[in-house]
C-alpha cells in the first residue's frame, strides 16, 4: 500500500521500471536535511518478494546552474568511488531528460544511517565524531581515484576565484561578508602547496550517515571537485566550528594533519575565508526557523572571529 502519496507517485513508479522493471512501490517518503536537492526515499518490492529500498536527488536551481549535467557527473563520480571501495552510495539511474520528473535527478541506493546535522541531538561524544570525520576526509583525499580520471570536475581554485570576484550588490551583513571578503582578496589566490586531490566539496557532519556510532557513507557530491586537500578541510572546519564551537574545529583540522603529514596546512587561511564566504547571501534563504538561522549565524560569527585571530597571530 502507498504511503505519503505525492502528486509525483507515478512518475516514482516510472523510475523504478527505468531502474528494474520488475520493482514495485510500496511507499515514498520526502527526507530532510538538504538545500540544494529534493530527496525522496522510496521503498520498493521485486517481483521475489525482496525488498529494495533507494533514494532519488532532484537538484535545484543553485546545483544544477553549477554543473547544467549535474545528474550525469554525480553518477559518475559515484560510480568511480564505489569502486574505489569508499563509504558512499552505489548509483543506479541518472536522468537529464525532464520527461519523467521536472528535470535531472539521480537514484542511489539507499544507505540506513542518519545525518549528523544537529550536534545537540547526536548519539555519540563530539570527540568520536571529529575523529571519524578526520579521518573519513583523509580516506577520500588518499582515494586510489586519480586526478587524471576527474578532469569533469571543476578546479576548485578557479571556481573559487569567480565566487570571489562576484561581488553582490547588497553585501551580508550577518555573516561579515565586507570583512571577510577584504581579508580574503588581499591574500587571493593561494599558493599552490599540494598535489590535487578528489575534494568532496561541501564535506560536513550534515553530509554525512551515521549508525550505531559510526560514519557509514559520504553523501551529496554535487559540489565535488578538484585541488588544494585544503580546501576542504577549510569547508570543515567552518561547519565544525557552528555545530561545535572554535576548539572541535581546530581539533578537526589537528587530526586531519597527523593522518596526513605530507599536506603542507598553509593555505589554511585562505581555504578558510573562502569557506566563510561560501553561505554568504544563502543562509537566508534556507527557510530555517529563526532559532535554528540564529544558531547558524553565531556559529559562523565565531569561526569569522577564530580565523581573524589565528591570523593576526601568523602576522606577528
Amino acid at each position: 500500500m502507498i504511503t505519503d502519496v505525492t502528486a509525483d507517485t507515478a512518475a516514482f513508479r516510472e523510475v523504478l521500471r527505468r531502474v528494474d522493471p520488475g520493482l514495485r512501490l510500496v511507499s515514498c517518503r520526502d527526507l530532510q536535511g538538504g538545500v540544494a536537492a529534493r530527496v525522496t526515499a522510496l521503498e520498493a518490492v521485486s517481483p521475489a518478494g525482496l525488498a529494495a529500498n533507494l533514494v532519488i536527488r532532484q537538484y535545484g536551481a543553485y546545483s544544477r546552474q553549477r554543473d547544467p549535467k549535474i545528474a550525469a557527473t554525480e553518477y559518475q563520480l559515484l560510480s568511480q568511488l564505489h569502486r574505489a571501495g569508499l563509504r558512499v552510495p552505489r548509483p543506479l539511474l541518472a536522468d537529464e531528460s525532464g520527461a519523467i520528473l521536472p528535470g535531472p535527478y539521480l537514484v542511489i541506493e539507499y544507505v540506513d544511517g542518519e545525518a549528523m546535522i544537529d550536534p545537540a541531538r547526536a548519539p555519540l561524544p563530539e570527540s568520536a565524531v571529529i575523529s571519524q570525520l578526520a579521518r573519513e576526509l583523509s580516506r577520500i583525499h588518499d582515494a586510489a581515484v586519480p586526478v587524471g580520471d576527474l578532469r569533469y570536475l571543476t578546479d576548485i581554485a578557479s571556481y573559487a576565484a569567480s565566487r570571489i570576484r562576484t561581488r553582490p550588490t547588497v553585501p551580508d551583513e550577518s555573516l561579515s561578508e565586507p570583512a571577510v571578503r577584504g581579508s580574503l582578496e588581499r591574500i587571493w589566490p593561494p599558493p599552490v602547496v599540494n598535489d590535487p586531490v578528489l575534494l568532496h566539496g561541501d564535506f560536513w557532519p550534515g553530509n554525512t550517515l551515521w549508525r550505531d556510532g559510526a560514519l557509514v557513507a559520504v553523501i551529496d557530491w554535487d559540489n565535488a571537485a578538484t585541488g588544494d586537500p585544503v580546501a576542504d578541510v577549510g569547508n570543515a572546519r567552518m561547519e565544525i566550528c557552528i555545530g561545535y564551537g572554535a576548539a572541535a574545529a581546530t581539533e578537526f583540522a589537528r587530526q586531519y594533519r597527523a593522518l596526513r603529514p605530507g599536506v603542507d596546512l598553509s593555505t589554511l587561511p585562505h581555504w578558510d575565508l573562502y569557506a566563510a564566504l561560501r553561505h554568504a547571501g544563502r543562509m537566508g534563504t534556507w527557510g530555517l526557523p529563526p532559532a535554528e538561522l540564529d544558531r547558524l549565524q553565531s556559529g559562523h560569527r565565531e569561526f569569522v572571529r577564530m580565523i581573524t585571530a589565528q591570523m593576526i597571530t601568523e602576522q606577528q
